[in-house]
C-alpha cells in the first residue's frame, strides 16, 4: 500500500488527496496540513490532479490525533463560519455537519479512515456522481453548480463523498479560503483559494495559513468590500498578494511550484441556496515575481515600493478610481510599457504629486525583466 518506507533512519509517512478536481483536493490538502504540528518537517506535492503529502517520522496514530485535536479545537467556529456567518452551507444541513465533525474527533476514526481511503491516489473514483455518501456542499466543489453544469453539460445527479472527505474539506475551507462580502444588501461573496502544482515545504503553508487566518488579514479583507462589486476579481486577488508580509511572498515566489488563485463567485438566494456566479483560475507567478523584484528595490534603497503600493491603491480606492487600480495591477503582471504607460497617466492624473509619482517611477525598473 506504501503506507510509510523509510529512507536511512528516516520513516516518512505518505498521503494522497482523493482526486476530486483542484478546488476540494485543495482544501482537502489544507485540512490535513493544517493540523500537523508546528515541528513536523512535511512536503506537499501536486502532480496529475491530486496532493502527495510527506510526512517524516509520524505515525498513523500521531497524524490521526493532530487532526481530530485540530477538529476538537475549530469545531464550533466551523460550523459558525460556513453557516452563521457566510451562510454557504445552508441550516439545514447543521446537523450533518456537526456530525461529521464530531465523529472526526476520534483519532481511531480518522486513523482507520486515513489507511483505507488516503495511502494512495484515486479514492475520488470510488465516489462522485451516481455514488452514494453525502453530497458535497457547493462552496468545496463549484463545477458542481449550474454555472458548470450548463457549460459543460454534467448531469445534475447527486456527487457523493464520504465523511471524512467532507469534514477536511470543511476544515480546510475554515483554514484557507478567503472570502470577500459584497456590502449588503448584496448576498454575493468572492472566495479565493491560493493552490499549486509542483512541491511546496509545509512551513510554507503553516506561515500562509497563519497569516490569512490574522486579525491584520481580515480588517484589510474587510476594508475591500466597499469596492469588491467594482474590482475585477483578478486585480482584487493581487491587492491582497500585495499585503502579504515580505517574507511569505518570498516563500510563496521561492518554493518549487507553480502558483494559482482558484476564485469562486458565489450569491446566496431565498433559503440560503447558493448559486455559482463565476469561477475563474488566475495565475499569480509572473505577479509575485514583480513584487520580489520590487522588495529586492526595497532592501538595497530603502524606498519601500511595496508600501508605496499599498498605500496608492488604497488613495485610488477612496476616490472610487477602479480604471486606475485595475490598471496599474494589470501593469504589474503583464510588465509592458503600454500598460506601464497606461498606469502611469492614469495614477498621476488622479494622485498629481506625493508617493503616486515617486511610485510611478520606481515601476518603470520592471519593464527590464523578462
Amino acid at each position: 500500500m506504501g503506507i510509510t518506507f523509510c529512507r536511512g533512519e528516516k520513516m516518512v509517512l505518505k498521503l494522497f488527496t482523493p482526486g476530486h478536481g483542484a478546488f476540494m483536493d485543495s482544501l482537502i490538502m489544507y485540512g490535513l496540513v493544517s493540523s500537523l504540528p508546528s515541528d513536523t518537517k512535511c512536503r506537499v506535492s501536486c502532480i496529475a490532479g491530486f496532493f502527495e503529502i510527506n510526512i517524516e517520522n509520524k505515525t498513523f496514530q500521531e497524524v490521526a490525533s493532530a487532526i481530530a485535536g485540530n477538529i476538537h479545537g475549530h469545531a464550533e467556529s466551523i460550523i459558525s463560519h460556513l453557516i452563521d456567518n457566510l451562510k454557504v452551507v445552508q441550516k439545514g444541513s447543521r446537523g450533518r455537519l456537526e456530525s461529521y465533525l464530531n465523529n472526526h474527533k476520534q483519532p481511531e476514526i480518522i486513523a482507520d479512515n486515513l489507511k483505507r481511503f488516503y495511502t494512495s491516489p484515486g479514492h475520488a473514483q470510488y465516489e462522485g456522481r451516481y455514488h452514494k455518501g453525502q453530497h458535497v456542499w457547493l462552496p468545496f466543489y463549484p463545477h458542481l453548480g449550474k454555472y458548470f453544469t450548463g457549460e459543460y453539460k454534467y448531469s445534475p445527479a447527486n456527487y457523493g463523498v464520504c465523511p471524512t472527505c467532507i469534514t477536511l474539506a470543511a476544515l480546510g475551507f475554515y483554514k484557507a479560503a478567503i472570502p470577500i462580502r459584497f456590502t449588503p444588501p448584496k448576498t454575493v461573496s468572492h472566495i479565493i483559494l491560493l493552490s499549486f502544482e509542483g512541491e511546496v515545504s509545509s512551513e510554507t503553508l503553516a506561515n500562509m495559513l497563519v497569516f490569512v487566518g490574522s486579525d491584520v488579514f481580515s480588517g484589510l479583507v474587510n476594508e475591500l468590500r466597499p469596492m469588491v462589486e467594482n474590482l475585477p476579481l483578478t486585480t482584487l486577488t493581487y491587492f491582497l498578494l500585495a499585503n502579504f508580509t515580505s517574507p511569505l511572498i518570498y516563500m510563496i515566489h521561492e518554493s518549487k511550484a507553480i502558483w494559482t488563485a482558484l476564485s469562486m463567485t458565489l450569491d446566496i438566494v431565498k433559503g440560503q441556496v447558493v448559486q455559482i456566479r463565476g469561477y475563474e483560475e488566475i495565475s499569480i507567478d509572473r505577479y509575485l515575481s514583480s513584487l520580489v523584484h520590487l522588495m529586492q528595490i526595497d532592501k538595497k534603497y530603502n524606498i519601500d515600493s511595496i508600501g508605496k503600493l499599498v498605500t496608492v491603491t488604497k488613495r485610488l480606492m477612496r476616490k472610487g478610481e477602479t480604471a486606475a487600480i485595475e490598471s496599474l495591477y494589470k501593469f504589474l503582471n503583464t510588465r509592458s510599457y503600454i500598460d506601464l504607460y497606461s498606469s502611469i497617466r492614469q495614477i498621476i492624473k488622479v494622485l498629481e504629486e506625493g508617493p503616486g509619482k515617486s511610485f510611478c517611477e520606481e515601476l518603470v525598473c520592471l519593464t527590464q525583466l523578462a
